[in-house]
């Protein structure tokens, strides 16, 4: 979840070289870090914005005083997840889309807002524009029920700068 607080609206190399200062200085697991709400400043450090540093306290505080399990939030229907989820300021539904995604738990997610999965479209399908949230419904219709794992393909397809002929 935090790797997914820290990439909202980053490039994946920016995204990146942050998580990386992050889980350098408190780990990767989140319920282990102690303290994490005093840690504001350490947070904006790292080059955290002042909202996603709010949003991972937030999310720390809410994990280790067990009023959300993330492992067990992983598993639920994404109507479900997004409703207990999209609750905590800094989360809406791209986050936990991409949350749910990448916990491996959900094969049939669709994060039509993405602009990394309308890029892939627009590439693959050969579209003069990206496409809108609609379109990309549209055409994620016959991916089903494997809309994740098609999301994730296409998002290699514009990590790897892969050209399609």
């Amino acid at each position: 979840m935090v790797r997914i607080i820290i990439g909202q609206q980053l490039s994946i190399s920016s995204a990146g070289s942050i998580y990386s200062r992050f889980i350098k200085k408190y780990g990767e697991e989140i319920e282990f870090i102690d303290n994490l709400e005093n840690s504001k400043e350490d947070l904006l450090s790292l080059g955290l914005s002042n909202n996603k540093a709010n949003t991972i306290i937030e999310i720390n505080k809410l994990v280790n005083t067990k009023k959300i399990d993330l492992s067990k939030i992983s598993t639920y229907e994404e109507k479900e997840a997004k409703d207990i989820l999209c609750k905590i300021k800094g989360i809406g539904p791209w986050t936990v889309e991409n949350f749910l995604i990448f916990s491996g738990n959900n094969t049939d997610i669709c994060p039509a807002n993405d602009l990394g999965l309308k890029k892939g479209i627009k590439i693959i399908y050969k579209l003069k524009d990206l496409p809108s949230d609609e379109e990309v419904y549209k055409i994620a219709e016959k991916w089903r029920p494997y809309r994740s794992i098609a999301s994730r393909y296409i998002w290699e397809v514009v990590d790897q700068k892969i050209s399609l002929i």
